[in-house]
């Protein structure tokens, strides 16, 4: 009994809440509905449409409160006049929709006719390109989860490169690359301990020319090299000379001779010159693309804004 008798309360309560406020709430409903579908008219147009609802809003509240209509029924009255009028208002507004239309569409080709490609939109779809060709031309028949989520990856990592200025941007993608050399050399080790590679010479000599090439890394990634060496650039070869000449001593103690180490250093630079020949190729291919797009888009943009103006 309690429990209905609140509830009944409650009810009442809302009620007259709702119909204190029924008459602020529509007009602003109307006032919003107004400035937007005005929006588009010329300056004096939409001024004087605004003003005109605005004062035909104030006359009809004071008309219909003089007749003794209480708040609530006139807020109902003039949500009626609102919905039946909402013909007339688009009718109204019609004429001057295509040239803001066309404004914005020229607005848009002039943007992107001056657009310039971020390189890394290029190299995010070349890698998207070169992952896809493999994903397909496999052998073996890759489930559809895997290609979803590799496409997503690179996906995320193109924008986190695209925004890498931005702070969160930044330490977002440093913490993703933390988190994969992590998981990357933790695979390596389980592999390396799991199967026994390191009885295997051919591993240890792959290794050793693996542990001469790493440098490169810090050579060439201007991050890392001025991180470590600032304007140092004689400190690079100084710490690069013990790695070789160690390497060359390893290979020496394993295998009594250099050359095996020479030949699998020299299969690395033939497969890195390969690999950078078909990333080149799909670079170039890439770059292409987004400038035939962005150009093309222009184009197309431009093209609907002159019909645009043809059909007024």
């Amino acid at each position: 009994m309690i429990t209905l008798l609140a509830s009944a309360a409650l009810a009442a309560i809302i009620g007259m809440v709702i119909r204190a406020h029924a008459l602020t709430v529509v007009k602003r409903i109307i006032t919003g509905w107004v400035w937007l579908y005005s929006a588009a008219a010329p300056k004096e147009d939409r001024d004087g449409r605004r003003g005109e609802v605005s004062s035909h809003l104030h006359e009809m509240t004071n008309t219909l409160q003089k007749a003794g209509l209480a708040p609530g029924e006139i807020a109902i009255r003039m949500l009626e006049i609102w919905v039946m009028g909402w013909v007339d208002d688009m009718a109204w507004c019609a004429p001057f929709v295509p040239e803001v239309l066309a404004d914005r569409v020229k607005r848009w080709s002039d943007t992107l006719r001056h657009f310039r490609v971020p390189k890394a939109m290029v190299a995010g779809i070349a890698t998207l390109g070169l992952m896809n060709y493999s994903l397909f031309s496999s052998s073996n028949d890759q489930p559809l989860i895997a290609g979803l989520f590799t496409n997503g990856a690179v996906i995320a990592m193109t924008i986190l490169l695209w925004k890498i200025k931005h702070p969160l941007a930044r330490r977002i993608f440093n913490s993703w690359m933390g988190a994969t050399a992590v998981v990357a050399v933790a695979a390596m080790v389980w592999v390396t301990v799991n199967f026994r590679l390191y009885e295997i010479v051919t591993f240890k000599i792959l290794m050793l020319a693996m542990m001469m090439v790493l440098p490169v890394i810090i050579v060439v990634d201007k991050s890392w090299r001025n991180r470590l060496f600032k304007s140092r650039w004689w400190l690079i070869p100084v710490c690069w000379a013990p790695i070789v000449a160690g390497a060359f001593a390893g290979s020496l103690l394993i295998v009594h001779s250099v050359w095996p180490l020479l030949e699998t250093l020299g299969a690395m630079i033939l497969l890195a010159l390969g690999m950078f020949m078909v990333c080149g190729a799909f670079g170039l291919a890439a770059s292409a693309l987004c400038w035939v797009g962005v150009k093309g888009s222009a184009g197309g943009l431009r093209l609907v804004a002159s019909g645009i103006r043809r059909l007024r």
